[in-house]
């Protein structure tokens, strides 16, 4: 069964106005790396610890041009956080595996340049820590969250966004434990929670001081505490007394699907975005297109129902850019649409409202760098089986953090299976069908994001494009279209897809429809097993293959793939014409997004929402 780890989202404290980012922040001449300006040093610490640096160049410091925090990448490693930098963005992964993407700034002189980061846009978009800004002292203090804490059996798990180390003591004859973790805060947990077991009575809470949050346990009976620290979660595990503490952990704790959990606390949301710029561009009277600049991959959630088209966007942060755009959108004008609107829903939601003058598909895009591209477009195509279909088209790999497999002559899978996806994404919007790009770029989104693009919109058909490879094989060659075990609405799409590409693809043999279990027995691709609905890994061809390559490369083949694809698919929508019927064959745990309810549908249509 495939690992999962549990995910930790935190709340996270408001920091005075004079920490927020600044629309008015300069950028150097070459490039998008922030110009910074040297504004004096400042501390950093973590609950009374500071950030490790390498070296005083190094130290912390503000920005005089926005008054941002400005921090070495490298020292958040200390936070949990791994950081690379690609030019003038950089990468921020935490425990959760969230990938957070924001902009690079180039030190002042007087820390002899180098790239920095600004910490509080990082800690706020992670989620993962309180803020808090002492003025007087010139000194940013961060403390983790205790954000979630359970019970399953005698084993007590305890989330939280930093790392954090305990000091266990215990009282009243070993009958009761208290655990406290400098450096953090119980954040939103109520004092007493309703957790308890055979040996656990009661579970408590407790701010000991404003860096020391505190967790107070009785138990049934005397037992030794052993602590265990997982990358995703903190782990303290209780046990019969003169029983030795077990190893550190080496790999996220993994808790399966099917325990049972006593949970107190709130369930977690992914890192939270911010939308930084909105535009709009009329690229012809039937096509529309919305520009929306975020710090990292938003969280949609699209909806296109008899006259309105809405996109709800979960935990999410409007700029002030962000809302003076949106007030300009009132006088916005175009032949498909009659109005539109982006307005905040709550404190961390937002949703973009068109009314349509006319029926309308769309195209969504994630784009490098956070961000979306929206295109309205009038159908090619008013009748057939792909008509008003979501189909989400997830080009592999990307980026040079996922760059696939290579060729003899330098080539990546990324940069051969971006336009063979792009061809079947315009056959598919041809064909009448709404169109989602897990990336339009050379970037990667995530592998676990791409199933999750395709979930929260509940897409009809998930496809992901590749490249092989068999190495230790020259003369393997052919496509090969993979579904998920033996699932059987995958399993024909598959047939379908196979069946067209032999026919409608020159210079490439096909293999056939296999299931994903040949390649990982047991387990199949991330991809496929993660997404709900019907959905192929089409492997286009074997790079390690000297006929194969030279036809993947070719741009005829490339746009011969991407058409075949599409007429596969609407084959199988053919044979299959109940969209409802592949969208939930493979059911999975729904996480929660912070999406706002579903609007009200209007008045002239009765059609069901999905259920999430």
């Amino acid at each position: 069964m495939p690992q999962k780890s549990l995910g930790i989202v935190i709340a996270v404290g408001a920091l005075s106005m004079a920490l927020a980012p600044s629309a008015n922040a300069q950028k150097s001449d070459s490039g998008n790396v922030w110009a910074s300006r040297f504004g004096g040093n400042v501390k950093v610490l973590l609950g009374v610890t500071p950030l490790t640096t390498s070296n005083p160049n190094r130290m912390p410091y503000r920005d005089a041009r926005d008054n941002a925090i400005c921090v070495a990448p490298e020292s958040l490693a200390s936070l949990g956080i791994t950081a690379r930098v690609e030019g003038s963005i950089i990468k921020l992964t935490g425990a959760d595996r969230n990938l957070v993407v924001v902009t690079a700034r180039q030190g002042p002189f007087e820390r002899a340049g180098g790239i920095f980061v600004d910490a509080v846009e990082v800690l706020k978009t992670m989620g993962i820590a309180a803020l808090s800004f002492d003025q007087g002292a010139n000194t940013l203090v961060l403390r983790s969250i205790l954000n979630d804490v359970s019970l399953q059996g005698d084993t007590l798990r305890v989330s939280a966004g930093l790392p954090v180390t305990p000091k266990i003591t215990t009282e009243s004859d070993g009958l009761r434990v208290i655990v406290d973790f400098p450096g953090a805060t119980v954040g939103e947990l109520p004092r007493q929670l309703t957790l308890s077991s055979a040996k656990v009575l009661a579970v408590r809470t407790q701010q000991l001081d404003e860096n020391t949050a505190r967790l107070i346990l009785d138990l049934a009976e005397p037992l030794a505490i052993s602590w265990k620290e997982g990358r995703a979660a903190r782990v303290a595990t209780l046990g019969p007394q003169g029983v030795s503490a077990p190893a550190p952990l080496a790999s996220p704790t993994i808790i399966a699907e099917s325990t049972p959990s006593v949970s107190a606390g709130k369930s977690s949301l992914p890192a939270s975005m911010i939308l930084r710029e909105l535009s709009t561009s009329s690229l012809s009277d039937d096509r529309l297109r919305f520009t929306l600049a975020a710090n990292r991959l938003p969280a949609v959630r699209p909806s296109l129902v008899n006259g309105r088209l809405t996109l709800d966007f979960g935990n999410i942060y409007l700029a002030d850019s962000a809302k003076t755009a949106a007030g300009a959108l009132s006088e916005l004008k175009h032949p498909l649409i009659k109005s539109a609107q982006l307005v905040p829903v709550g404190s961390n939601a937002a949703r973009l409202l068109v009314e349509l003058a006319s029926t309308v598909g769309y195209t969504i895009r994630h784009s490098k760098g956070g961000g979306l591209l929206v295109d309205l477009l009038t159908p090619r195509k008013t009748e057939g089986p792909l008509v008003g279909k979501t189909i989400v088209v997830d080009p592999g790999h990307g980026g040079s953090s996922s760059p696939g497999n290579r060729g003899h002559d330098g080539v990546y899978e990324r940069s051969l299976t971006l336009p063979m996806a792009l061809s079947l994404a315009q056959a598919l919007e041809d064909m009448g069908a709404n169109v989602i790009l897990t990336r339009e770029s050379d970037f990667d989104p995530g592998l676990y994001e791409r199933a999750n693009i395709a979930n929260r919109a509940f897409a009809d058909l998930f496809v992901s494009v590749h490249c092989n490879d068999g190495s230790s094989n020259h003369t393997i060659r052919g496509t090969e279209v993979y579904y998920h075990s033996s699932e059987p609405m995958s399993r024909d799409l598959a047939k379908f897809i196979a069946d067209k590409v032999r026919t409608g693809v020159d210079g490439i043999p096909v293999r056939g429809a296999l299931s994903d279990y040949r390649i990982y027995p047991g387990e199949g691709f991330a991809v496929l097993r993660n997404s709900q609905m019907a959905g192929v890994l089409v492997e286009a061809g074997y790079m390690s293959n000297g006929a194969d390559y030279s036809a993947l490369k070719n741009k005829s083949t490339q746009l011969q793939m991407g058409i075949a694809i599409a007429q596969g698919i609407a084959d199988f929508f053919g044979a299959n014409p109940n969209a409802m019927a592949a969208r939930f064959v493979k059911p999975q745990t729904q996480r929660d997004y912070g999406f706002p309810p579903p609007l009200a549908l209007p008045d002239n249509d009765s059609t069901e929402l999905p259920v999430k």
